[in-house]
């Protein structure tokens, strides 16, 4: 009887051993940040980039941070959104699928108290805290100014027909990427620019590419985005696909720098790209979103930000009307031959998340 109640003893110690174990690691996890990112799709390197870095970063800082996937569907997106908001995450980070829907899920997240906070895209409308995105406007002008000065100086003119590529308008990167392209081909007179919609699927990019090349002698490409593969395929599949030189060679110029397009500017076949820096604004809005959390730091005023330390010290901050809060773009700078082989690049440093 008594070695029963000895084992018994102990096996009732262990269990309150277990018990109070447990308990320390649920106090542990309940002291954490809860904070989730709803990203608009992670099939492709670009939004793979940008999830799985904000998510490390929002990791290393302390938080419990979460990466759902929309899949490009609005109405999954929303499910996602209210899912989050019946959870009380703490804070709830955005990349819409299209941002005139997306306002009605900010607007629910206001309603439950719940900070928003957008990547790289934004809603239209609702109260966002903070966007952290690149500077589309800046990618737009860069994507089309290098198209030109590489038409000129492959044809010592700068004319002829040019396709775009655009995204649907309802999108605000989109919109705004296309307006800068189109403000700077407007400029030449002699450019003849064929626009044509897409939305963001290699199918549509090829299927639109051949279409167009094949019944217009086309001087240049370029696109609102070039993580969609299909462009350079199309172009090879009716003998289009010509190297940097070749005197039939179609200029072709993007916007981000994806891994794929930087192998292509390594066979001399692609000329330029617009960097998104897509680890610079997940890093960025991790930091933020913690120091606002903690109720260290809330951006109160435009210009540059004043937060030694912290990495979105120094970039300018602007007030959105349309959210109600502010917003902090990343600058953008040309990446081509000369520097395609750059280890900070994001089309680069993928190669940690594979």
């Amino acid at each position: 009887m008594r070695i029963f109640r000895i084992v018994g003893l102990s096996a009732l110690g262990c269990a309150l051993a277990l018990s109070a174990l447990l308990s320390g690691f649920a106090a542990s996890a309940a002291d954490k940040y809860r904070v989730i990112y709803i990203a608009p799709q992670l099939n492709n390197s670009a939004d793979i980039v940008i999830g799985r870095n904000w998510q490390e970063v929002a990791q290393n800082l302390g938080m419990e941070a979460v990466l759902k996937n929309a899949e490009t569907d609005a109405k999954r997106e929303a499910d996602e959104w209210a899912t989050a908001i019946a959870l009380g995450y703490d804070a709830i980070v955005g990349g819409p699928v299209d941002s005139f829907a997306a306002t009605i899920n900010v607007q629910k997240a206001n309603a439950a108290g719940i900070p928003v906070f957008m990547l790289g895209r934004t809603s239209a409308g609702g109260k966002v805290e903070l966007i952290a995105r690149a500077d589309n406007i800046s990618l737009g002008t860069i994507a089309a100014e290098e198209l030109v000065a590489r038409i000129i100086e492959q044809r010592g003119e700068a004319s002829g027909k040019v396709l775009e590529l655009h995204g649907p308008m309802d999108q605000v990167n989109a919109r705004q990427r296309s307006e800068a392209i189109q403000a700077v081909l407007a400029k030449y007179p002699n450019i003849e620019l064929i626009r044509k919609l897409q939305h963001w699927t290699p199918e549509e990019f090829f299927d639109i590419t051949k279409s167009v090349a094949s019944s217009n002698d086309l001087v240049g490409i370029t696109m609102g985005s070039d993580v969609i593969p299909g462009i350079d395929a199309a172009l090879d599949s009716i003998g289009q696909l010509k190297k940097i030189g070749d005197p039939d060679h179609i200029v072709l110029s993007g916007i981000d720098a994806d891994p794929r397009i930087l192998d292509l500017m390594g066979e001399g076949m692609w000329d330029v790209s617009a960097l998104q820096d897509m680890v610079g604004y997940g890093t960025i809005l991790a930091h933020y979103i913690k120091d606002y959390l903690d109720g260290k730091y809330k951006i109160s005023s435009a210009g540059p930000i004043d937060n030694p330390g912290a990495p979105y010290h120094g970039i300018e901050a602007r007030w959105s009307e349309d959210t109600e809060g502010w917003e902090i773009q990343t600058p953008s700078r040309p990446v081509d031959q000369s520097n395609y082989t750059d280890p900070t690049l994001w089309g680069n440093a993928i190669k940690r998340y594979q």
